[in-house]
């Protein structure tokens, strides 16, 4: 048996495995859709106020925002009026995007911004001067932060569409995976890792895509692709399950 030298490093230990169901696996989903979200409000930020700073949307100032939160409101208020159960996920919409306007501190920021009485402390005199100056931007932000919340509603009507079409996805795949096992068919690991590795950017990437959108985007065209592709991958990646557990 070879001996080790002194430069030798021991490789490092695999990853623990977390099931998907598992309070570790729960946690895991949950911050990542966080990351997701908190990415997703960030840049739409950073990119409507570079479409402000160099001109690229057609309406001027803050208008450009206002007229996205404005359009994708009345899209939800045409497409979920009855029944009821829809009507109060509408309401979630709002309230979703009221406390992400409210909890971030924006709505206090654009009072305290556009408020006559003067500062406690002189020297934030300067600052409310500053925020006047730019107030488009101000603005740009606090309505793109009620937008976001509002998309986040509209994330969550779109959940179970990917549940519906996941579950449809598996039964077909548990089905061809037994057909497999019966008849005699190859096994490949390389697939199995590597469709499963593509179940969660297919749920990821439409929810990000939707938030930093700048355009107003009907939601139906964008999770719906998605959310077949998502069925597809999850009927491919359990049709690939190891025949013997």
């Amino acid at each position: 048996m070879r001996e080790r030298g002194e430069g030798y490093r021991a490789p490092p230990p695999p990853p623990p495995y977390r099931r998907p169901w598992s309070l570790a696996g729960l946690l895991d989903h949950a911050a990542s859709f966080l990351s997701v979200t908190l990415l997703g409000w960030g840049f739409s930020i950073l990119l409507e106020w570079a479409g402000i700073t160099w001109g690229w949307w057609a309406l001027p100032g803050a208008s450009h925002s206002e007229h996205l939160l404005r359009t994708e409101l009345q899209w939800l208020q045409a497409d979920f009026t009855t029944p009821e159960t829809a009507s109060r996920l509408l309401e979630w919409a709002y309230a979703g995007a009221g406390l992400l306007y409210r909890g971030c501190g924006l709505e206090w920021l654009v009072r305290w911004t556009v408020s006559d009485q003067p500062p406690l402390w002189p020297g934030l005199i300067p600052v409310r001067s500053t925020l006047r100056h730019l107030g488009d931007y101000v603005l740009a932000a606090a309505y793109i932060t009620q937008l976001t919340g509002a998309r986040l509603g509209v994330v969550v009507l779109a959940l179970p569409a990917f549940a519906t079409l996941g579950i449809m996805g598996a039964v077909d795949g548990l089905v061809r995976r037994d057909l497999r096992r019966f008849g005699g068919g190859q096994e490949s690991s390389f697939m199995y890792h590597h469709l499963k590795k593509a179940l969660r950017p297919m749920v990821s990437i439409p929810i990000f895509l939707y938030l930093i959108s700048p355009w107003s985007v009907h939601p139906t065209w964008l999770f719906g692709p998605f959310a077949v592709l998502f069925g597809y991958f999850t009927q491919r990646t359990l049709g690939r399950f190891k025949k013997y557990l």
